[in-house]
């Protein structure tokens, strides 16, 4: 059993060394100290190939599209969850249309239209919505047109 066991670490050991992933010693020659001497002057040209460009301020569309890639996501689920706790039968919830949108005035918020059963167990239709993540605004409850058309459109 132990000359099994032996054997078994053995081949383990060369299959390791085998892959690559040990790293072996290479053999000296006369052109290593010719190598480590242009290493220098290669990163000296690449630095000066290299040189980033001064950063421009962001555009208003590209800082939109930025922040809804960054946040958008994140605000989904969690105006989602905010909505779901706002409506009877949380788990019924229908969303559509949904999706994060950045505006200078409130940041990213989330816009969407969500449909939810009433105490009588019937739909209601689908009801448009503005969350933040946090607080909802829902049509039918709330005014919404003002916060839709600021944050929405």
């Amino acid at each position: 059993m132990k000359r099994v066991g032996v054997l078994l670490v053995v081949l383990v050991v060369l299959a390791w060394i085998g892959s690559g992933l040990v790293p072996r010693s290479e053999p000296a020659d006369a052109s290593t100290p010719a190598v480590v001497a242009e290493a220098p002057q290669k990163q000296a040209q690449q630095a000066e190939v290299s040189k980033p460009e001064p950063e421009r301020p962001l555009t208003v569309a590209e800082k939109k599209a930025q922040h809804e890639k960054w946040f958008g996501a994140e605000m989904i689920v969690a105006a989602e969850r905010a909505v779901r706790a706002e409506l009877k039968d949380p788990d019924a919830a229908q969303f559509k249309e949904v999706r994060a949108n950045y505006t200078e005035e409130f940041g990213v918020v989330v816009c969407g239209r969500v449909n939810g059963k009433n105490e009588f167990g019937g739909y209601t239709g689908f009801r448009r919505f503005v969350s933040g993540g946090k607080s909802v605004i829902l049509e039918g409850r709330d005014n919404i047109a003002d916060a839709w058309a600021r944050a929405c459109l």
